[in-house]
């Protein structure tokens, strides 16, 4: 295997990643800083009222583009499961 290639592999693994991720950690950080600023500003300290609505944010964003997310990991597997013969030869 040409050390490119498995660069070049490596790389897009990363970047779907970064796509399958990235829109539920975005919402969970941007609740999480929301719930932090009103805790702090009300002087609530208790776990559950963040974890609640991160929970109930992370499976409406599963909801709204687990679709898409799963859409796009198979067309990536289907690609790296076709090339596979080209590293062999």
């Amino acid at each position: 295997m040409d050390p490119a290639i498995a660069v070049e592999w490596a790389l897009a693994a990363l970047w779907m990643t970064f796509v399958l991720c990235g829109p539920a950690l975005l919402a969970i950080l941007v609740v999480g800083l929301v719930i932090g600023i009103l805790q702090a500003a009300t002087s609530v300290s208790e776990s559950s009222v963040a974890f609640i609505p991160k929970l109930l944010v992370i499976g409406l964003v599963l909801l709204v583009v687990g679709p898409l997310s799963l859409s796009l990991f198979v067309d990536y597997l289907r690609d790296v499961l076709q090339r596979i013969p080209e590293l062999v030869s």
